[in-house]
């Protein structure tokens, strides 16, 4: 039986290739999606310089010489590994589509086309599919269908949105060095506590999950991401100015996120660390990288939890700096929520008790948040934040 999702993806691809021909009917397709964008509780972020709109699946060669401003480009023989690269399953984006160099088949629906079509409708490895809203077959017509609505619609933000950067402006962007825009986001929750506890820290530091841009001054300040899956918080942390560890057990995880700071130009501040929860000195391990305490200014888990570490964390976070302890992760009452797990007390954290109790006053920290948010599938996440008081401050 088809998903919902899986269904407006199917309708999406057929649409393409029906709107593919003509320059009036992927003009129409493109308004329809620019009006549905617009309107979704998402809505077109065209404000924020990182975001893309479009996944981009044409070759390198010719995405350089011609593309749209905000796309990201995935060449589609590399899309099965890179996954992690697309949007949240909530969002709505649109998928621009290769096209057949020659079509010798004689058959109605290029064989090129089926295949992009079948390895974004299967979804990713575990079956989750994206919400693909529109796809767009990039040939001529599109480009010009492009120039059109751009030219009908000068100054309410279309000629933005539809920013065609062609190989006569291809010199012009490298000068500027445009850096990578992104598809994926960051953890809601991490964007919030940077924005509430860190952003001062790092003041004049580049944009988020992008940017490479950052202060001076910004250099000496660490995180330590326990937990890091691929890395996406890492990436934005570092693109916030921070030199940031990421920590993992998963080989393959630490080897994408390696590949992530190199394509959005901070491999220089992030440190992909092949670290085991499981080990009684866990913490201590995670910390003997971190070459000067006073540095660090983070230490993060998000959807991760071995609860045996916090004890650890609790016990030897240094006092030499006003250092964040931060983790968000599933809370009790996922067990009865309609995805039904994780279920195990062990995997779940029990908020305004569990953290809080280990992360006491009595061990110098000042908790800042404990509460409970809700996940779009109904789960329940605990969100704690505490901070390290420092040493001299705890003896007043």
């Amino acid at each position: 039986m088809m998903t919902t999702t899986s269904s407006a993806a199917t309708n999406a691809f057929l649409r393409a290739l029906a709107h593919s021909k003509s320059v009036d009917k992927q003009a129409r397709l493109l308004e329809e999606m620019m009006c549905s964008f617009s309107s979704s509780t998402k809505g077109v972020k065209v404000d924020d310089e990182d975001q893309a709109l479009f996944l981009d699946l044409r070759p390198r060669e010719k995405y350089r010489c011609h593309s749209l401003l905000h796309s990201v480009n995935i060449p589609f023989s590399e899309i099965s590994g890179s996954f992690h690269l697309l949007p949240p399953r909530e969002v709505p984006f649109a998928v621009l589509l290769d096209e057949e160099e020659k079509e010798e088949t004689k058959d109605e629906v290029p064989s090129l086309f089926n295949k992009q079509r079948e390895v974004l409708q299967r979804g990713d490895f575990k079956g989750c599919q994206w919400n693909i809203k529109y796809a767009f077959v990039y040939n001529e017509h599109f480009v010009k269908a492009v120039l059109k609505i751009q030219k009908d619609s000068l100054g309410n933000g279309v000629d933005t949105i539809l920013a065609l950067i062609d190989d006569e402006k291809v010199e012009e962007k490298k000068k500027k060095k445009t850096h990578t825009k992104r598809l994926w986001e960051p953890s809601p929750s991490v964007v919030e506590l940077y924005k509430t506890h860190l952003s001062s820290e790092t003041s004049g530091a580049g944009g988020g999950g992008g940017g490479t841009s950052s202060s001076t001054n910004n250099n000496n300040n660490i995180v330590l991401d326990l937990g890091s899956g691929v890395g996406r918080d890492s990436i934005y942390l570092a693109s916030k100015g921070f030199t940031v560890f990421a920590c993992d057990f998963d080989q393959k995880a630490l080897m994408r996120t390696q590949e992530m700071a190199k394509l959005y130009g901070v491999e220089d501040k992030v440190n992909a660390l092949k670290w085991d929860a499981r080990d009684d000195d866990a913490f201590l391990r995670a910390l003997s990288v971190v070459d000067d305490v006073s540095r660090l200014k983070l230490v993060l888990g998000v959807r991760f939890c071995h609860k045996p570490l916090f004890a650890q964390i609790a016990k030897h976070l240094p006092g030499k700096s006003d250092c964040l302890f931060a983790w968000f992760h599933f809370a009790k009452g996922c067990e009865l929520s309609k995805v039904g797990r994780p279920n195990k007390e062990k995997d779940l954290i029990v908020p305004n008790e569990e953290l809080r109790s280990i992360f006491s006053r009595e061990e110098g920290f000042e908790v800042l948040k404990d509460d409970v948010s809700f996940l779009l599938d109904g789960r329940p996440s605990a969100n704690f934040i505490a901070r390290k008081r420092k040493d001299d401050q705890m003896c007043m």
